[in-house]
C-alpha cells in the first residue's frame, strides 16, 4: 500500500471522490466547490494538504490535514482539522483509512500542531486521541424574547459578496478583537475570509445602523441559526440578534463560543431556551500550551479565579501542573506527583468540558471551581 500526497493534477479526481462518497453518505447531491470553497483550489497549496491511497494510479481513499492558526488571548496556537475522510465504496474494508489516519497523526507531529479537531463517529476516532469536548452555547430567540427584552435599534442587513473587500476587512478587524478566534486570512487576500463565511451553505451579512457598519453575522441555509457573529459592543450584538429574528420570524438560534462571557451572561438570562453542546471532537497534543493559553484568557475575562494548584497525570503524555496562586496563573508540564491520573481522552473532557470535571472523575474544590477551560470552535471553521 502506498500513501501519496496529492497535487494540483489530482484536483478533478479528488473532487469526484469527495462528491461521490459524501453524496452517498449524506443521501443528497454534494458539490464541494460550493459547500467548502475554502479548501477547493486547483493548486499545489490546497492539494498538498491531502493524503491518498492509490491503486493503478487511481484514488481509492483520501483525507485532508488542514492547519488553522488559532489565537487564544495573546497566544497563537496551531490547530489542524483532519477532514474529508473518504473511501470509495468499492475499496471499503481494505484498511486504507486506518493507514491514512495513522499517516495523518504523523503529519500533525510534523507540522507542530498543538491540537486537532474533526467531526465524525466518536468511537471511530477515539483510538487516535479525538474526544468529544469543548463548549458552545446555543440560545434560542423568538418573538416573545424580542418583545420583552429590547428592540432592534434600526439594525439592517446587507448580504456580503466576495467582492465586498471593505466589508470583509471590517469583519476581520472585528474578529481580531475577539478573545479567541481562528485566523482565516492574512494580508490583502480576503478570499478565504469570504469562503469560510460561506461554508456549509451559510450566507454572510453585514449589519448596518444609519448606514454605518456595526457588526456581521453568517446564517445557516434556512436562515434560522446564527453560526458566527460579532459586533462593536455587547449592546449592538443584542440588537443584531433581535433584528435578525424580526427579519426571518419564528425561532432563531444564536451560537456563541465559550469565551463570549458577557454575551453568554446576558442571553442565558433572556433566551426562550438554551443548550450547551460540544462543538467538535478534539485531540490535544500539547496539553500544557493549550491549557496555559485558555487559563490565562479565563483570568482576563472572569472577575476572580479560585486560588490553588493541582497536578494531573495524563497517561502517555506526562504531568500537568495547574496553578492560580500568588498572582500567577499558568499551566505547565511538571515532574511533580499527580493527585489524579487520567488517560488522554479523559483528560481532554476533564480539562475542556463540555460538562463539569466531576463527570469524569472526583477532584478537589480548586479544579471543580476552575474547570472546564473555555475551548470552543465555530461551525463555519469546520472542514
Amino acid at each position: 500500500m502506498e500513501i501519496v500526497r496529492l497535487n494540483k493534477n489530482d484536483y478533478d479526481e479528488w473532487l469526484s471522490v469527495l462528491n461521490t462518497v459524501f453524496s452517498k453518505q449524506n443521501k443528497m447531491e454534494m458539490d464541494f466547490e460550493k459547500v467548502l470553497p475554502k479548501m477547493c483550489g486547483r493548486d499545489d497549496y490546497h492539494m498538498n494538504m491531502h493524503l491518498a491511497v492509490k491503486e493503478n494510479g487511481k484514488i481509492c481513499a483520501l483525507l485532508g490535514i488542514y492547519p488553522i492558526p488559532f489565537k487564544v488571548g495573546e497566544t497563537q496556537l496551531l490547530f489542524s482539522t483532519v477532514g474529508n475522510v473518504a473511501t470509495l465504496p468499492e475499496h471499503e474494508g481494505k484498511g486504507y483509512m486506518r493507514a491514512l489516519m495513522t499517516a495523518a497523526m504523523e503529519e500533525l507531529e510534523r507540522i507542530g500542531a498543538d491540537g486537532s479537531r474533526l467531526s465524525g463517529a466518536r468511537q471511530r476516532y477515539n483510538r487516535y486521541g479525538y474526544e468529544i469536548s469543548g463548549v458552545s452555547y446555543n440560545f434560542r430567540i423568538n418573538e416573545h424574547t424580542v418583545k420583552h427584552c429590547a428592540d432592534d435599534a434600526g439594525i439592517e442587513f446587507q448580504e456580503i459578496k466576495s467582492s465586498d473587500k471593505d466589508a470583509l476587512c471590517y469583519i476581520r478587524s472585528l474578529r481580531e478583537n475577539l478573545p479567541m478566534h481562528t485566523i482565516r486570512s492574512e494580508g490583502e487576500d480576503l478570499t478565504n475570509e469570504y469562503n469560510v463565511l460561506c461554508s456549509f451553505w451559510h450566507t454572510p451579512y453585514i449589519a448596518l445602523r444609519d448606514g454605518k457598519t456595526v457588526g456581521y453575522l453568517t446564517v445557516s441555509y434556512d436562515a434560522h441559526t446564527i453560526s458566527d457573529a460579532a459586533a462593536e459592543d455587547l449592546e449592538t450584538l443584542k440588537q443584531l440578534a433581535f433584528a435578525w429574528q424580526k427579519k426571518v420570524g419564528g425561532e432563531v438560534t444564536l451560537v456563541l463560543p465559550a469565551t463570549a462571557f458577557d454575551a453568554i451572561n446576558y442571553f442565558s438570562g433572556v433566551s426562550a431556551s438554551m443548550q450547551l453542546t460540544s462543538p467538535s471532537l478534539f485531540k490535544i497534543i500539547h496539553f500544557d500550551k493549550v491549557a496555559d493559553a485558555l487559563i490565562k484568557l479565563k483570568q482576563k475575562s472572569v472577575a476572580h479565579l479560585p486560588q490553588g494548584e493541582s497536578v494531573i497525570g495524563i497517561k502517555d503524555w506526562g504531568n500537568l501542573l495547574i496553578c492560580c496562586k500568588d498572582g500567577k496563573v499558568y499551566c505547565e508540564k511538571t515532574d511533580r506527583q499527580p493527585s489524579i491520573v487520567l488517560d488522554e481522552l479523559e483528560a481532554t473532557r476533564f480539562l475542556f468540558g463540555p460538562f463539569a470535571p466531576e463527570t469524569v472523575t472526583k477532584c478537589d474544590a480548586f479544579l471543580s471551581a476552575l474547570l472546564p477551560l473555555p475551548l470552543s470552535w465555530c461551525t463555519v471553521d469546520r472542514v
